[in-house]
This record gives C-alpha cells, sequence and structure tokens, in this order.
C-alpha cells in the first residue's frame, strides 16, 4: 500500500512497537509489563480511585481495565476497598509494592520521552505534542 495514510500508519506503529519494547526491558527487573505500567501510574497518581475514573483517565474500556486490575491484585501492586459513599463503588489503591517502584516507572517513561524526542528543538517538541495532543482529542474514545 502507498500514500500518505500508509506513512502516518507506519508511523505510528513503529513508535508504538518501540515503546513496548523499550518499556518491556526496563520493567521487567520492577516485575511489571508494559501492559500494568500506565495503571500503576494512574493509581498511584489518584489514590482511591474507581475502576470506572481509571477507565476515563486512561481512555481504556472497562473491560481491560477490569483485566488489568486484577492482576493488579494478584500480583500485591494495589488493592480494592469499597467506597465508604457509595458501597457500589471500589476504590483502588497502591500498595508499598507499587509506591516503591512508582519513581523508577516515573523514570522509565522520561528516559523513553527523551529516547525518542532526542534530535527535535524544545520548539519542535512542542509544535509536536501540541499537533499530536490535537489528533488524541479528535480520535479519543467519548464518553
Amino acid at each position: 500500500m502507498k500514500g500518505p495514510y500508509w506513512d502516518y500508519i507506519k508511523i505510528f506503529s513503529v513508535i508504538y512497537w518501540q515503546s513496548q519494547g523499550f518499556c518491556a526491558k526496563r520493567l521487567k527487573d520492577l516485575g511489571v509489563t508494559c501492559g500494568q505500567f500506565m495503571y500503576i501510574l494512574c493509581i498511584c497518581d489518584n489514590p482511591g480511585v474507581s475502576q470506572e475514573k481509571v477507565a476515563e483517565l486512561t481512555c481504556i474500556d472497562k473491560s481491560t481495565v477490569a483485566k488489568a486490575v486484577q492482576q493488579l491484585l494478584k500480583g500485591g501492586f494495589i488493592t480494592r476497598q469499597v467506597s465508604r459513599e457509595d458501597r457500589r463503588v471500589n476504590e483502588l489503591y497502591p500498595t508499598e509494592k507499587a509506591t516503591s517502584i512508582y519513581p523508577e516507572i516515573v523514570q522509565i517513561v522520561n528516559d523513553f520521552h527523551e529516547e525518542q524526542l532526542r534530535g527535535l528543538t524544545d520548539i519542535e517538541r512542542d509544535l509536536f505534542m501540541r499537533l499530536l495532543q490535537k489528533i488524541f482529542e479528535h480520535v479519543k474514545p467519548k464518553p
């Protein structure tokens, strides 16, 4: 397939797979997968967050979040408590295991961004991020 849209798809695909490889290597020693680190960051940044809110914040469907939450519970990264305000809601809290690796996960994410954006000026980085945000706002799932 040829044309500008093929280039667009190829570029995003390569960036995605490179990010997975980069993160997988660095996260392995922490006992975290590429599919888990974003949830750990979200729950550490928002202790007591509901599973539904995690889905909203990460723009990931509820069933995928539910599976990830089960893995994180099983792995000892989070705990789940029934909300005092609404007994139908479960609140998610990071454990010491999650909070202890949080700074390392943040560093891995920052290192990845630096690696990917190396060679861009500050102005180019700003423009790139603004354009990505614009694309994201257009394509993100609607509530």
